[in-house]
């Protein structure tokens, strides 16, 4: 497990601003997911979100080709900013971890992240905020 960790410190966070927000809904296009890096394209596993509005980012996961999950990063036991990496997320406060899904995988959390249900077509993934 501490290997996981030490490799995942590498992962970079993504934080992008090109998104709208309509209604209750944040838009994201899929190609936000792709990082080029010395001409050569690469597949982010996940991006990260700041509405204004919101006291804390939401991490959008990609999951397999066809599946995202959207994850509100506010530990559910203490309250804390959370962690993302590529396999899990961390919480810096009190060492709880969960899987990308936002399944609790280690305590002292034991209340699952929130999520919100994500959609999408070919271009774009929708992020239903109520």
């Amino acid at each position: 497990l501490g290997l996981i960790t030490i490799l995942e410190a590498c992962t970079s966070q993504k934080y992008i601003n090109n998104y709208v927000l309509n209604n209750n809904t944040l838009t994201v296009r899929k190609s936000e997911f792709t990082a080029v890096n010395k001409k050569t394209p690469t597949e982010l596993p996940f991006v990260m979100l700041k509405p204004e509005q919101s006291p804390f980012p939401i991490a959008l996961y990609k999951d397999g080709d066809s599946n995202y999950n959207a994850l509100f990063m506010q530990c559910t036991h203490q309250g804390c900013e959370l962690n993302p990496y590529e396999l899990m997320i961390v919480c810096p406060c009190h060492g709880a971890e969960f899987n990308t899904k936002g399944e609790v995988t280690q305590g002292p959390a034991e209340i699952n992240l929130k999520s919100f249900i994500t959609t999408h077509d070919h271009e774009n993934i929708y992020i239903q905020l109520s």
